[in-house]
Formats: C-alpha cells, sequence, structure tokens
C-alpha cells in the first residue's frame, strides 16, 4: 500500500505562543492527524478497545477486560484532562473520513522529558507507514515544546511496537516484570521493555 503525505504541519508561531494543533493530511487515504475532541471519546475508547482484546494473551482474557474498563475509566473518560495543553500534554487521533483508526499523544515528566503514550493503530493500516508519521509528528511536537528527551513503554506482548520503537532510535533503558494493574499495564506478570530517544 502506497503513502503519499500532501500535508504536514507540526505546529504554527502564533504571537509569543505555539499552537498545539498538528495536522497530517494523507492523500492516498484521506487519513488526518488531529487533536483529540470529546466528541472522539467513543470510538477512541472503541478502539482502545479491539486492539487491547487483539493483544489479550490465551488466558489472560478477563485480566485485559479488567484492564480495559480501569483504563477507561480511570484515563479514558478523562483523555482532555490528562493531556491537557496547559500541562504541556498533548493527544491526537488519526481520523479517516470520521472514523477514529488510530491514537497517540504525549505526556510531560519534566522540564526535559516527555513520554509517548496510547500509541495505537488499528490493523488496516499498520505496516503502511502511517504509525511513523504518528511518531514523528509526536517528536516534532515534543521538541516544540521544548523536550530534549522522549520515553515510551510496550509490553513483550507488543512484538511490533517494540520492533518498531527500536528501529525508531529508541534505546531500551530498563526491564520490570509488571504485576500490578494501573491505567499503563495490565500487570499479570507481562515483562516491559522502557525505551528512551533524545530529540
Amino acid at each position: 500500500m502506497k503513502i503519499g503525505w500532501r500535508l504536514i504541519r507540526f505546529a504554527v508561531a502564533q504571537s509569543s505562543h505555539v499552537r498545539r494543533d498538528a495536522i497530517v493530511a494523507e492523500q492516498d487515504l484521506s487519513l488526518v492527524f488531529r487533536r483529540y475532541q470529546p466528541s472522539d471519546y467513543d470510538q477512541v475508547a472503541a478502539l482502545w478497545s479491539r486492539i487491547n482484546r487483539e493483544l489479550a494473551p490465551a488466558g489472560m482474557e478477563e485480566l485485559f477486560e479488567q484492564y480495559i474498563a480501569t483504563t477507561i475509566s480511570g484515563e479514558l473518560v478523562r483523555l482532555s484532562e490528562v493531556f491537557s495543553e496547559t500541562k504541556k500534554n498533548a493527544f491526537w487521533v488519526v481520523d479517516r473520513q470520521g472514523g477514529i483508526v488510530g491514537c497517540f499523544g504525549i505526556e510531560s515528566h519534566s522540564e526535559t522529558d516527555t513520554e509517548l503514550r496510547r500509541m495505537y493503530l488499528d490493523r488496516e493500516f499498520r505496516g503502511t507507514g502511517v504509525a511513523k508519521r504518528m511518531l514523528e509528528c509526536a517528536e516534532e511536537l515534543a521538541r516544540s515544546l521544548g523536550f530534549r528527551k522522549m520515553l515510551v513503554s510496550t509490553a513483550e506482548i507488543q512484538r511490533a511496537a517494540d520492533r518498531f520503537y527500536r528501529r525508531s532510535g529508541f534505546r531500551q533503558v530498563r526491564v520490570e516484570v509488571a504485576q500490578a494493574m494501573t491505567a499503563k499495564q495490565a500487570g499479570g506478570g507481562l515483562t516491559r521493555f522502557y525505551f528512551e530517544k533524545e530529540l
């Protein structure tokens, strides 16, 4: 599947502020990257649920259902607050003619470090270059906000994501076995890899 990008606008200087409404329009598949709006909630929650059900290892389906419910009630219902611009955070969706097929965001950890979060893309669009554009968009905005390092983590069951981050210049800094469930991980003894990348 050939990807042909016709417009990339990551940030526009406006007075003394930087607008954070990154837009990426994709020619062949009619994809647009845009900031999350509250009206996107149902589709984002459905995307999140669908992909996590795909990831659930055999025998861990019930655990992943609990994780989905925990994350939806603990964070997804508050996406606009969690990823507030006033906190130097941002959240985007990948919109295909009104249907949400992907999402990604950045969350500030310090003055210099931000974390890439909630990067999900429907199976149909994987391997087409869309994920690479999503990452480039996040990195460009992070740099424009003054961040110098990007962090990301992924579980061992997300093999494609693990390969993608390594190929994209992220360096593994630690490995943990996640026992407890949180908004960021299902727990259950799954191994989790932590990466960072200089911007």
